[in-house]
């Protein structure tokens, strides 16, 4: 009970980042059967940076600048997500927000520049993905391997503008797939690793997508590193052919990203979990270099 009790602590270190916009907050380690929890976050990211194909520049209107710096654009969202043991091998978890862009370049007469379709800032429902996750290894029954799982999931688009450089989304349902797995070591380690494959209409490029996480637990402190890999497999290129930036064609572009962020997580109840996270887009294509700031505050709970 002892070591299950910390695994699940661990569930909700691991996935506090997973609540921002470039992380999927899901893990190889489920709930009790009638035992979950409940994640509510709140994500800052900013960026005047952005990478035209492979080429870092300024954000619009400074993108001709190598390396350069333009306007803010930006994002506040806030988030809920959370997990339910079914069974013993099956688990539904769902993520669900509200969010405000905002992106202060003009044009020289004060007007938003052409790739925000006109307006400084667009807010809405985000996309929300509903998924089940059928475990297949349990290291808690067989100490000895690891913690194995399946994971299918929807994407059910939401309500808002898309297509802008400053949309909060792409504006596409689908569906995605995925195989986890986690090891927990000496009762205060433990990583865990995901990978799966993205598949969204509205002409969105398909992604594969890695996320792996290393976390420690020391008593009620939590630490954890998480590194996520989305590579889209097609896609238009900025400033290549079919991309004009006073269409809505932002969510046809071939976005590679890599993330990397850290969190430090403290236990405040038996039941209750406060986290901090801070993370940065190290490397990217037709995406903005984001720097990522959250903070979490999660629930575990039963119902037997």
């Amino acid at each position: 009970m002892y070591r299950a009790r910390l695994i699940a602590f661990m569930v909700i270190v691991m996935t506090a980042v997973g609540s921002s916009a470039f992380a999927d907050g899901v893990s190889p380690w489920l709930p009790a059967p009638g035992a979950g929890f409940v994640n509510l976050s709140y994500v800052s990211q900013n960026a005047n940076q952005f990478y035209v194909q492979e080429n870092l520049r300024g954000t619009p209107p400074q993108n001709a600048v190598p390396d350069g710096k333009g306007p803010n654009l930006g994002q506040h969202t806030v988030w809920l997500n959370g997990m339910y043991g079914w069974s013993d091998s099956i688990a539904i978890d769902f993520r669900v927000g509200a969010a405000r862009s905002y992106f202060g370049a003009t044009t020289p007469m004060g007007d938003p520049i052409p790739p925000t379709g006109g307006r400084d800032n667009y807010s809405g429902v985000t996309d929300a993905n509903i998924g089940v996750t059928w475990r297949i290894a349990d290291e808690l029954v067989n100490p000895s391997m690891p913690s194995v799982a399946l994971r299918a999931g929807a994407i059910i688009e939401g309500s808002y503008t898309p297509g802008y450089i400053n949309s909060i989304g792409d504006g596409a349902s689908g569906l995605e797939v995925s195989a986890l797995a986690g090891k927990y070591f000496a009762d205060m380690f433990a990583v865990s690793g995901e990978v799966g494959y993205r598949d969204r209409d509205e002409d969105v490029p398909a992604d594969l997508f890695v996320n792996l996480s290393g976390g420690l637990l020391f008593e009620n402190i939590g630490l954890s590193v998480n590194y996520k890999l989305v590579d889209a497999q097609s896609g238009l290129q900025i400033g290549g052919p079919g991309f004009s930036p006073v269409t809505r064609v932002f969510p046809r572009l071939e976005e590679d990203i890599q993330f990397l962020s850290g969190t430090v997580s403290l236990n405040v109840t038996d039941q209750t979990n406060i986290g901090v996270s801070y993370g940065e887009v190290i490397d990217g294509r037709n995406t903005s270099k984001s720097k990522v700031f959250s903070v979490s505050m999660g629930y575990l709970f039963d119902t037997f």
